[in-house]
């Protein structure tokens, strides 16, 4: 199973995960598949076959941006809990890098290893630089519209995915709160992701 950061870049994505759910989970209540990426694209939209082995854009194919991915490899783990509540803020420009991720799997949910992501992002204004490790497309360009503690992210290159979730933002942390979608059994997973200012 592959995410989306915001489930932005992955990264984090509802319907992909959805899809993936029945790999998730099994009778010890762990999840079966431990090769989650938080920061890949789980879409499979044509865009996503333009980036080579190596991440970067095949002959003729638009590179959204050239930020470089300065993010430490981060574990990311199940977590049988309630996710943490928005509580919104004033986002801070700057580059950030993905310091924690976390699938919230609710009370009695899995908990274990979920794999490993790895995302660099800039803030500018509404505009949203990302470059992330994992599949393709590794650079990300996206929009990024808030009220109150909520957001909704559009793609500019190179799709248009529209996606939305809720945040929290000080003036050096900045965390996405997503819905990744469901276990067989119907228990729903939430993916946080913690972007920490450079």
């Amino acid at each position: 199973m592959h995410y989306r950061f915001f489930a932005l870049s992955a990264a984090l994505l509802a319907a992909a995960c959805s899809s993936s759910s029945s790999n998730d989970g099994g009778d010890s209540g762990a999840p079966a598949d431990a090769s989650a990426d938080a920061s890949g694209d789980a879409s499979t939209d044509a865009s996503s076959t333009d980036a080579g082995a190596d991440g970067a854009p095949a002959d003729g194919a638009q590179a959204c941006n050239a930020l470089a991915n300065i993010a430490p490899m981060v574990a990311i783990s199940y977590v049988a809990s309630a996710p943490p509540a928005a509580q919104g803020g004033t986002i801070a420009d700057g580059t950030y890098t993905m310091t924690a991720a976390t699938i919230y799997t609710g009370v009695g949910g899995p908990s274990g290893p979920a794999g490993d992501g790895q995302v660099t992002i800039q803030i500018t204004g509404s505009t949203i630089q990302v470059v992330t490790s994992g599949a393709a497309p590794n650079h990300l360009t996206t929009t990024l519209m808030t009220s109150n503690t909520s957001f909704t992210r559009t793609d500019t290159c190179p799709d248009t995915m529209m996606q939305s979730g809720s945040y929290t933002a000080t003036p050096t942390t900045f965390t996405v709160i997503l819905p990744a979608g469901t276990f067989p059994d119907g228990g729903a997973k939430t993916l946080v992701e913690v972007f920490t200012k450079q």
